[in-house]
């Protein structure tokens, strides 16, 4: 087994173990794990086991934006091993994200078009 999948392993047990503790520590009205803590463990891999112990526990499944951002957390970094597996979905999403306008072009000032009025 590759460190990546060792990593993975460890990022979504961790991820399941705070879920069930922070729904322990709710239910006991004791000092909770903050959401910021729970995102970060989802960010850095760890999102299947956080999506399976929000489930599982049934917990912070209506939070809001909790669970928008969870569920983006997963969006996103589904995208993202499927752009570097397959090429033409990376294709796809290049040409998808060729469509935003960058910073730099964003901020660029808006020409309008000169009136002209009688007597100019």
């Amino acid at each position: 087994m590759g460190f990546g999948l060792c990593y993975l392993i460890f990022a979504n047990c961790i991820a399941i173990f705070l879920f069930g503790l922070d729904k322990r520590r709710a239910v006991l009205n004791e000092w909770r794990i903050s959401e910021s803590t729970l995102l970060t463990v989802a960010l850095l891999g760890g999102w299947p086991g956080a999506k399976y112990g929000q489930r599982k526990f049934r917990h912070k499944t209506r939070k809001q934006p909790f669970a928008t951002q969870l569920n983006a957390i997963a969006i996103v970094q589904v995208l993202l091993v499927l752009s570097l597996l397959i090429p033409d979905v990376r294709r796809q999403v290049s040409e998808f994200t060729s469509r935003f306008p960058t910073p730099t072009e964003a901020s660029k000032p808006v020409r309008m078009p000169v009136r002209f009025v009688p007597g100019s």
